[in-house]
């Protein structure tokens, strides 16, 4: 092939090889500052339950008997100076079926967007965890025992139970090992601010062998007249303890955790507090009805490969109905957990738990009181025992990807 080397064809070239380098260098930069990630857990196994709706003892599959199954998406933007714009959107679903965890909803575990500033904090919009997730879920109950053991149905959300609807969440930078985080949930009802909404505040505090954390949540509901629950969040748990708050007005809910690190060793105290404010579809529930919930941890990795945790907790409650003098309720809990590493990603598990209750609560139509069954942590939730105990053994495996 023959080419006519001359002064313009030159110029043309160097030119055109320019505006291709340039294209494709500021491409590349592009690229590597921007990025969208798949990720997701899949867990499986069976559990052993010694007494669940009266039936007696009996092994089931289990889906996500340590984590949750979950698949997500997530992107990060590099807009300049510090900022980036991102995302998340993340599925929860049944690995031993294939259906979503939440019927009908796609991305029932996350799906928020928002802007991330290295120097301001980060502000999302959508659905999001709650505070106590984002700040206390790996310091409280969890630390020692897993989800199996933490406070009955996870009444105060420190197992990851709440996911707030329509909300606005700001995070600060970390000052000094300080972190403060607040959300808010619009209700969505029309004519009224407060109906549906939910309002949540906490920070964590990270110095040396301490971690410390408080949060403090309130929702309201959207039909507090009547004998079920509805606004921006998910506030009581599927749980035989306080399954007949549904119809309550408001719920509050404070958590407060305090850990300490020496060598391979963690130990920890934790506090719960709950409060159902009535609503005026119940002629037995007419007062505020609290519960208040406090723990202690323990966790060891004798080796990089295994963690070994164990954790109680015991909850007490005020009377249902203060005029008959109702049983308080009273629930003892006792978990441990054993994770095995066989890579990054997979491990090996086992958890065992055990609770016993005493006391009355209100029954699920809210029309008068039942005995406390047993509920162990939130592993029971919507499998609680008919008698005042029960026994869980859970053992699976995971992989993250």
């Amino acid at each position: 092939m023959f080419i006519n080397v001359t002064e313009e064809n030159v110029k043309n070239r160097s030119f055109a090889y320019l505006a291709i380098s340039t294209l494709y260098f500021s491409g590349a930069t592009a690229y590597a500052q921007s990025s969208v990630a798949l990720y997701g857990i899949v867990d499986a196994g069976f559990n052993y339950f010694s007494n669940s709706h009266g039936a007696k003892a009996h092994f089931n599959f289990a889906s996500g008997g340590d984590y949750a199954n979950r698949w997500g998406v997530k992107g990060n933007e590099d807009l300049g100076g510090g900022l980036s714009a991102i995302f998340t959107l993340e599925n929860g679903f049944d690995i031993g079926t294939g259906n979503f965890s939440s019927a009908g909803t796609e991305f029932n575990r996350q799906a928020f967007m928002g802007l991330s500033s290295d120097r301001y904090g980060t502000v999302t919009f959508g659905r999001q965890y709650s505070t106590t997730t984002d700040l206390l879920e790996n310091y409280g109950p969890d630390l020692g025992s897993g989800g199996i053991a933490t406070y009955p149905g996870d009444m105060t959300d420190v197992d990851n139970s709440v996911r707030i609807n329509n909300s606005v969440k700001y995070r600060t930078p970390t000052f000094n090992g300080l972190t403060g985080e607040v959300i808010y949930g619009f209700g969505n009802v029309a004519g009224s601010m407060s109906s549906g909404s939910t309002a949540t505040a906490g920070f964590s505090y990270a110095t040396g062998p301490w971690y410390l954390a408080a949060t403090y949540f309130r929702s309201v509901n959207a039909t507090p007249n009547t004998t079920s629950w509805s606004g921006s969040a998910n506030a009581i748990p599927n749980a035989s303890l306080v399954l007949g708050f549904n119809g309550a007005h408001s719920v509050q809910i404070a958590n407060a955790v305090a850990d300490y690190t020496f060598g391979r060793w963690t130990a920890g105290l934790n506090y719960g507090y709950t409060q159902y404010r009535p609503g005026g579809a119940s002629t037995v529930f007419t007062h505020p009805v609290a519960f208040n919930s406090v723990g202690a941890v323990v966790s060891v990795t004798p080796r990089p490969d295994l963690t070994l945790g164990l954790g109680y907790n015991f909850t007490f409650g005020q009377a249902v109905d203060a005029e008959s003098k109702a049983a308080t309720p009273r629930i003892h809990q006792i978990g441990g957990r054993a994770i095995y590493l066989v890579s990054k990603r997979t491990g090996f598990y086992m958890f065992a738990g055990y609770s016993h209750a005493d006391g009355e609560t209100l029954n699920s139509t809210a029309t008068g009181l039942v005995p406390v069954t047993a509920n162990l942590g939130d592993t029971a939730n919507g499998a609680w025992s008919s008698s005042r105990n029960q026994a869980i053994v859970k053992i699976g495996m995971y992989n993250r990807f």
